[in-house]
């Protein structure tokens, strides 16, 4: 019996033993392998980034403050303040009324539709007001009637912003993203696509974003952008917010344009080639204006001026009496030409190098050549 009580009691501690072990191994494996506090970071983060609800951002809107007054009487016997103390003064008076607050964050666009009496009451409680990034988890900072900081913003998204700060006449909106934004930089092929869009904007909203210097050199004294140049305008307002290309290995875009416009048959779109070997057929093409924005972003731009289209051989185009195009097709001559059409195949098909403005244009037609050839 002793005996068994023996075997029993050594099989016991050896259970325990293994027991423990097995236990202190998981202990140590998820010691080592966990995350702490996982999942309270992730609230955490997802609280930083989260958004106030409009019953918040109306309950700091109806505190009642006590209005700032610069000639009151704790002022009395002091030199006259200056406009920034009275702003900075102003600011601290209404911060030290809203320390119980809770602070809110709104998102960007909504500060930017915000007018009148509403944003003034905003600003007088901007000590308890942050502004979220319309793109990352980043919040701007109120300083009375200033956004402090600058900030990297997607160009489409300025635009927006920037045509809801106007239509709102949010002047604070509008020389935030004019003086402290800079749009994310944009692909060749994007600047180009960019060149169609004449209707995407009011022409006011182009020309407000526009310093006045600035349109009077590329419009005239009237300094009205007009609606076919919108989309260059458009383009020409990137560059002046400090906008940038990405790639610049691939800088180059060539343009070709008929020699006359007589007897053009077809659409108006203008043949613009990207260093990618993208084609692309750009309407109402505003050339002058393009070719300089383009270079003031750093492309490389070349203008490629024909008056002969080889087709293949039987078939071409030609500027004839007058300056009007004809069509040749074997024996037949007819008036006319799709310059568009005929032009994009002998690009497709390196026939360019048949034409007789090949020799004028040699070097920029080649490297087209290379780039259509490398593209295939």
């Amino acid at each position: 019996m002793i005996k068994y009580f023996v075997v029993f009691i050594i099989y016991f501690l050896n259970f325990s033993s293994h027991g423990l072990a097995q236990e202190t191994e998981q202990d140590i494996d998820y010691t080592d392998f966990a995350i702490p506090n996982q999942e309270e970071n992730i609230t955490e983060v997802e609280d930083k980034c989260e958004l106030s609800k409009d019953s918040q951002l109306i309950t700091l809107l109806n505190v009642k403050l006590k209005k700032f007054n610069p000639l009151s009487k704790d002022l009395e016997g002091q030199p006259p303040l200056t406009d920034d103390e009275i702003k900075h003064k102003s600011i601290r008076f209404y911060a030290d009324q809203l320390q119980d607050q809770k602070a809110v964050n709104i998102d960007i666009d909504k500060f930017a539709s915000l007018g009148g009496a509403t944003l003034s009451s905003l600003l007088d409680r901007s000590s308890k007001v942050f502004l979220k990034h319309p793109e990352k988890c980043e919040f701007f900072s109120l300083f009375g009637d200033s956004i402090i900081g600058h900030y990297e913003i997607s160009f489409d998204k300025i635009l927006r912003l920037y045509a809801t700060a106007v239509n709102k006449q949010n002047s604070i909106a509008q020389e935030f993203i004019r003086t402290q934004i800079v749009p994310s930089p944009m692909s060749l092929d994007s600047a180009i696509k960019s060149l169609y869009d004449d209707y995407g904007y009011q022409q006011n909203i182009i020309e407000s974003l526009l310093p006045n210097e600035v349109r009077t050199l590329f419009f005239g004294e009237n300094s009205m952008v007009s609606v076919a140049d919108v989309a260059e305008s458009k383009l020409l307002a990137f560059s002046l917010l400090g906008g940038r290309i990405e790639k610049q290995e691939e800088n180059e875009i060539f343009i070709f344009v008929p020699d006359s416009k007589k007897g053009l048959l077809g659409s108006n779109e203008t043949i613009v080639i990207s260093g990618t070997g993208k084609i692309y057929e750009v309407p109402l093409l505003n050339i002058p204006l393009a070719l300089n924005v383009m270079r003031s972003l750093g492309f490389n731009a070349k203008v490629i001026i024909l008056k002969h289209v080889y087709i293949d051989g039987r078939s071409s185009c030609l500027v004839g009496e007058g300056g009007l195009w004809y069509h040749f097709q074997g024996n037949e001559k007819s008036v006319g030409c799709d310059f568009l059409s005929n032009t994009i195949k002998s690009i497709k098909s390196n026939t360019l190098v048949y034409g007789q403005d090949y020799p004028i244009f040699k070097e920029s037609i080649d490297r087209v050549n290379e780039i259509i050839n490398n593209k295939m």
